[in-house]
């Protein structure tokens, strides 16, 4: 198993200084006019803002993460050290949003909450919910301090996009410390648990999902609709060159997967479970990928409900009148299911 350096806690406003780049007030995820000019083919050229008609020439798919219109802000990367208060009681933070947690704070609460709820689902479920209206903010991810080629930070508790928001829910509600949490997520954002823009997980079909494959499954093919095809070319090193100005020797690949259309939405729902990682297809002409991620879980009658992070905020909406909502936008789903149980599962993992 691969050892991941912890970061001090005393690191503080590097960790969680701003996000570089120029913001939108349209979310990544939600495939908005605005947001759909944000997402970057994984060729590295930008879309137009419009969806595009199958008249035209397909485009390639693009990283989840990143978009390669992207202009960050020069910045200073000196770390400056302060000590964290002491964490405020536990009676505080069950009133209190996770968003407004410090670093301490989670570790507290995380060694409470597995002693209070046995399945990881229910925490994540809980964990989610206590995140909504978490502020969303896209281009957030990066790997400063450990590398200076995307200097955003690894981790934000107070913003996040849809991918750091669902990462980052699944590590807490699978680690019972902070040093659990750090650890996991890193196991959950990066192939093999190696900190690195070039590791990272950028693209979700042929990255994200192969990479996580020891924590879920794909059920995308076993909820009893009829599924479609998406097929992708992933240049990794084009990508990374443009994006980032690194050079790597990685062969263009060719991946296909399947996704289950938006119009059998309704059917399938009733086969998801709690805690199901929901994969938003977009698209442009006949190029289908992954735009856009969130969890699934059930309202207070069972209903089918899509918790997201999209601007301005995370929220709960109803799955299906999410998918009614983008006709012709959103072309279908992809679900991943948690692996249960993992009996290998041990990373930071710590008791007092």
């Amino acid at each position: 198993m691969c050892k991941i350096p912890i970061l001090p806690l005393l690191v503080l406003p590097v960790l969680l200084s701003s996000c570089a780049g120029s913001k939108t007030a349209e979310m990544a995820g939600d495939p908005t006019p605005a947001a759909m000019a944000q997402q970057s083919p994984q060729s590295g050229q930008p879309q137009s803002a419009q969806p595009q008609q199958s008249s035209q020439p397909k485009q390639d798919p693009q990283p989840t993460h990143e978009a390669s219109s992207r202009v960050k802000r020069k910045r200073r990367l000196d770390p400056v050290v302060q000590a964290l208060p002491a964490p405020r009681s536990l009676e505080v933070l069950a009133k209190t949003p996770l968003y407004e947690f410090r670093e301490n704070e989670v570790d507290l609460y995380l060694r409470d909450l597995h002693r209070r709820i046995g399945d990881p689902r229910a925490r994540l479920v809980h964990l989610a919910r206590k995140n909504l209206g978490q502020r969303y903010e896209i281009f957030c991810l990066g790997e400063f301090p450990f590398e200076t080629h995307d200097p955003d930070p690894l981790y934000a508790l107070d913003r996040g996009d849809c991918v750091t928001f669902a990462e980052q829910m699944y590590a807490m509600a699978l680690s019972s410390s902070w040093d659990g949490f750090f650890s996991t997520l890193m196991r959950i954002r990066y192939k093999d648990a190696k900190i690195g823009v070039a590791t990272r997980n950028h693209y979700t079909e042929a990255d994200w999902n192969p990479n996580n494959a020891w924590l879920f499954t794909d059920v995308t093919d076993k909820l009893g609709a009829k599924t479609e095809p998406l097929r992708m070319t992933v240049d990794r090193a084009r990508m990374l060159k443009k994006q980032f100005g690194l050079e790597v020797e990685i062969a263009t690949e060719k991946f296909e997967t399947t996704y289950v259309p938006a119009s059998s939405i309704d059917a399938v729902s009733r086969s998801l479970e709690e805690g199901d990682i929901v994969e938003v297809v977009k698209g442009s002409g006949s190029g289908r990928w992954v735009g856009h991620v969130g969890l699934f879980v059930r309202g207070p009658n069972g209903e089918p409900h899509f918790l997201h992070s999209t601007s301005p905020m995370v929220k709960e909406e109803s799955l299906p009148g999410y998918a009614k909502r983008y006709k012709g936008k959103v072309f279908g789903f992809k679900f991943l299911r948690y692996k249960s149980p993992l009996s290998t599962f041990d990373f930071g993992n710590t008791k007092r």
